[in-house]
């Protein structure tokens, strides 16, 4: 038990919390939990919502703790036949399948499960001799009519070891002598905070620590650091009396602890650093407060305290700095404790325990935004945007405390969706009020909804049977979030290595993972990824066709019935299943993750017999052919998208004179979060998995806003009204910028481009070095003179790029036919990870950008409606080493917002492309390409792969409710 155990040491007076046997039967005891639970409900509506009982089984569990993805629980309980102690137990929160992690003897306390979802951390005294004399002797103990006072066991034998998420492969971390226990990993898996009084055996102790330590281990127990495979142990507490219960923020540069004096009577809450230093306490309650936790928005902490009264623990919030006085949470007799939020916050777990000594864990709903008003943490905790005294004109001073705020931790890499995007909407909400911008008229506010998908669940009945035995979902198998729902069956098996088919190049042969097998009506078993030993030009040359999608989508169009992928091809992985994650929406067919070890099962092998085959795929070598299985496969797969809703803010600035015509100056706001979506490019030596996001796009952000301040002082200057946008989704796809034009058309009932004259962008202008990038002058041949003598106004070097099919906002205006160019200062290593920071932003360079737009922004505010005439572009050619492009080019630029359309939805088409030629039109859904029925991208991709140049094929298209075939002759896409 993790922070449970502060209440080993205590003496008479604080034993009063836990009662005796002879409280037993108290009529007042918990009871039914919904007694419990409407008490909550009525006293904490407006912190916790929707309260329910998670466990059930045996007197006792508690200790909590949410996987990084929030879909899985470890807890303690004393639930294991034979054994009084605690065991470790891992809890599906999606199934509510729960699994033994511990070995079953011994006691066993204080899980983490790692960030990476494949191991889990827990301490235990399996390895001492005497355990299962303790074992019985616990059993006899309870048996008697009259117990003693709680006390929690400091057992010198208490160890932490690792395991993965089966309990197999239990690894011992520490081996000091003494109780090493209370662990936990850091955000980024690579340390271990735990807690230990090993210095009680090996130091040499003053006759008063020792008499001390005689009478109360925990006097020792102070924190230590390690990295997480139990190397580099170091102290950073020094203090006599018990130092436990530490955690990590979510950022991984805190640590918060509970600290107990002398005497064990009173204890507060602590934090600092994580190296040990500027070691701060919270709290001064004079009572025993404990068992701290952080709110993943690093805000504040949630602890169990005494403050009430000996007999009744309740639960408290408070700043991180402890400047706010504490707010109480719960309201219900006897013991709430070892509080824990999801790693979104938007949810808490706490252990209640009754008069009868009986404990079980509970979850509710989390009001965070309730909990920082209640805590005064909504005004002027932290510096806020509002709070900024901001210079008239554009200073560098502003742009750096706007993008350092917009960066920082607080907004945890600004995901779309995400609890800290509401809290950044609101802040810009404030600004917009503040400077006197309007509102769109049809919104009547300045934030605008839309939803999105942002993963998948497993709803009931997810199952899979083979040669009618039933494999254990979770353990066994999982279902794909590429997979079709619905129950299907199979009566044969193919083995076909990594499942990849490849034509040849000029240098490489082709490469067929199918060549003389027949996969129609069968079921297909492949691994993921790509051989591991073969040349890096071959490897390159394979990455395309080994994406999971295009292998699902081969085998469909080969027709295949069902895939079975296995993850890692790994022996020493055989019984691990992959980190779940949205890969994509499905694809037509049943995809099923396998174990390797079941897979091994199936077909019979032995590792021996299989490492040899394995060996010779690597190598891109004839492997030994493993025989067609006739098998009875029976599966269901019931998939449910997850949404939320993004918000991105919107207000304009008002033309002296009264006008129809308006300008528009974006930016996307929105990141990559913790890496959940998106092409994170996060490695291991990243310290923290937060997407700070610093250039991409708090850089644009801080542009806009910028400006929005400038002309809010100068409105003289504008002739058009001019819109300031901050834009979410952009990361998924240009969502929030895709739904902003087609939602005004829809409910303005006017084409966009009869208001919008011209769209200006900024999408990461942070990294300035020889040159700005002014990209999509194409979109009007009246960009390159004003380019041309802004740039040189502004003394700012510009290379100027006529191709208006970009990876951002402005792509969406270009297909509304608006003149549209984007500000852009180049990509570089830092792209898409951990170490996009502030620190690494020139500062100098961002304000030259800015400045520039600025110009931009008057001169056309000074010139006719019309100047700036739209142009179309025909489809940009790619270089060579850019992101990947297809072999076949039809100029369809596809709608990235596809949910609920069968098929492929188009935006829009480029300028003499086969597309345009063919008849295509922006919104028509593309149904059935060369003979191929199309139900998704992936379809689409895959046909455009298959596909040759130069002849003439049919593409039919849904428009409207019509159904029209078109020709279309794919031509070569320039290399």
């Amino acid at each position: 038990m993790k922070k449970s155990h502060v209440i080993l040491f205590i003496s008479s007076l604080i034993s009063v919390f836990f009662y005796l046997n002879s409280m037993a039967n108290d009529p007042h005891a918990l009871g039914p939990a919904k007694d419990f639970l409407s008490k909550i409900t009525e006293f904490n509506e407006k912190l916790i919502s929707h309260p329910k009982q998670l466990t059930f089984v045996g007197g006792k569990s508690g200790e909590g703790y949410f996987s990084r993805d929030g879909k899985k629980m470890i807890f303690q309980s004393e639930r294991f036949d034979g054994n009084p102690f605690y065991q470790m137990y891992l809890m599906d929160l999606t199934t509510g399948k729960t699994d033994l992690l511990s070995t079953g003897k011994g006691k066993t306390t204080c899980g983490w499960i790692h960030p990476s979802l494949k191991k889990v951390m827990w301490s235990s005294t399996h390895l001492d001799p005497e355990a299962k004399n303790k074992q019985l002797a616990e059993i006899e103990s309870r048996k008697k009519p009259v117990q003693g006072k709680y006390s929690w066991s400091f057992d010198e034998y208490f160890d932490i070891f690792e395991s993965d998420l089966q309990g197999k492969n239990v690894k011992r971390l520490t081996k000091a002598l003494g109780y090493d226990a209370e662990g936990a990993y850091s955000s980024n898996g690579k340390e271990i905070v735990f807690a230990s009084n090993r210095t009680g055996y090996s130091d040499k102790l003053t006759e008063e620590e020792k008499k001390l330590f005689i009478k109360d281990p925990s006097s020792q127990m102070e924190i230590y650091t390690m990295k997480a495979d139990g190397s580099d142990v170091k102290r950073l507490t020094q203090h006599i009396g018990y130092d436990g219960g530490p955690f990590f923020s979510n950022d991984g540069k805190k640590i918060t602890w509970r600290r107990f004096d002398a005497s064990g009577a009173t204890a507060e809450i602590y934090v600092m650093n994580r190296d040990g230093s500027d070691q701060k306490q919270v709290t001064s309650l004079n009572a025993m407060s404990w068992a701290p936790f952080f709110h993943p928005s690093g805000k504040y902490l949630i602890f169990t305290s005494s403050i009430t009264g000996f007999s009744n623990f309740e639960l408290f919030i408070v700043d991180v700095e402890g400047k706010k006085k504490p707010v109480r949470v719960t309201y219900e007799d006897d013991f709430d404790g070892l509080p824990t939020f999801s790693p979104d916050g938007s949810k808490i777990s706490w252990t209640h325990r009754n008069q009868k000594g009986e404990s079980q864990i509970f979850i509710a709903d989390w009001n965070h935004e309730k909990a920082l008003e209640q805590l005064g943490l909504n005004e002027k905790f932290k510096v806020k945007l509002a709070d900024l005294k901001l210079s008239p004109s554009i200073e560098l001073k502003d742009s750096k405390e706007i993008l350092q705020l917009i960066s920082s931790a607080d907004f945890n890499g600004r995901l779309s969706g995400s609890l800290e995007e509401k809290e950044l909407n609101a802040e810009i909400t404030q600004l917009f009020k503040n400077w006197n911008l309007k509102t769109l008229s049809y919104l009547k506010t300045y934030e605008q909804n839309f939803e999105i998908i942002t993963g998948i669940e497993l709803v009931e009945n997810n199952s899979l049977s083979v040669n009618n035995q039933t494999w254990t979902l979770g353990k066994d198998f999982k279902p794909l979030s590429l997979s079709q729902s619905g129950k299907f069956k199979g009566e044969a098996l193919v083995f076909a290595g990594y499942g990849i088919k490849a034509p040849a190049s000029e240098s490489l042969k082709a490469y067929d993972s199918y060549e003389n097998k027949n996969v129609k009506d069968k079921w297909v078993v492949i691994f993921k990824d790509l051989p591991s030993k073969i040349s890096k030009d071959l490897r390159n040359h394979l990455l395309p066709y080994a994406r999971i999608a295009h292998k699902i989508t081969l085998l469909k169009n080969l027709g295949a019935r069902g895939v079975l992928f296995v993850d890692s091809s790994l022996i020493s992985q055989k019984d691990v299943l992959s980190k779940t994650k949205f890969d994509g929406s499905q694809t037509g067919i049943p995809v099923v993750e396998i174990t390797l070890d079941k897979f091994l099962e199936i077909f019979n092998l032995t590792e021996e017999q299989y490492s040899k085959i394995l060996i010779n795929l690597d190598n891109n070598q004839d492997a030994e052919a493993i025989p067609e299985k006739a098998i009875s496969l029976e599966a269901e797969v019931n998939l449910k998208l997850q949404k939320k809703l993004a918000t991105q803010i919107i207000g304009y600035i008002e033309a002296g004179k009264k006008t129809n015509k308006s300008i528009l100056i974006g930016a996307h706001m929105d990141h990559l979060g913790q890496g959940e979506i998106g092409n994170s490019l996060a490695n291991s030596n990243d310290s923290t998995p937060i997407h700070f996001g610093a250039d991409d796009n708090a850089s644009g952000v801080t542009g806009v806003l910028e400006l929005a301040h400038y002309f809010s002082k100068n409105r003289h200057k504008l002739q058009y009204n001019t819109y300031f946008a901050l834009w979410s989704g952009e990361e998924m796809g240009v969502l929030g910028s895709h739904y902003f034009a087609d939602n005004w058309e829809e409910v303005t009932k006017k084409k966009l481009n009869e208001e919008f004259i011209v769209t200006l962008n900024m999408d990461m202008i942070g990294r300035l070095q020889n040159h700005l990038q002014i990209q999509g002058i194409g979109s009007s041949g009246s960009w390159p003179a004003l380019i041309e003598e802004l740039a040189l106004q502004n003394q700012i070097s510009v290379i100027a790029q006529k191709d208006p099919y970009l990876p951002t906002d402005s792509i969406t205006f270009y297909l509304k036919d608006i003149p549209s160019i984007s500000f852009f200062t180049g990509v570089h290593t830092d792209y898409h990870s951990p170490r996009d920071t502030y620190e690494k932003i020139n500062y100098e360079g961002l304000i030259q950008v800015v400045k520039l737009v600025k110009a931009f922004t008057e001169k056309i505010n000074q010139l006719p409606a019309d100047h700036l005439k739209f142009e179309k572009v025909e489809g940009a050619e790619r270089s060579k080493g850019s992101e990947r492009s297809f072999r076949i080019y039809l100029g369809t630029i596809p709608d990235y917002s596809q949910e609920g359309v069968t098929g492929v939805r188009v935006s829009g088409v480029s300028k003499n492309s086969p597309a345009e030629k063919a008849g295509i039109l922006a919104k028509d859904i593309i149904v059935e390409f060369n003979g191929k029925t199309i139900e998704s991208i992936h379809d689409y991709v895959f046909g455009l792969q298959s596909a040759e140049p130069k002849k003439e094929i049919t593409i039919k298209i849904r428009r409207g409710v019509d159904t029209v075939s078109l020709k279309i002759t794919p031509e070569l896409k320039p290399q």
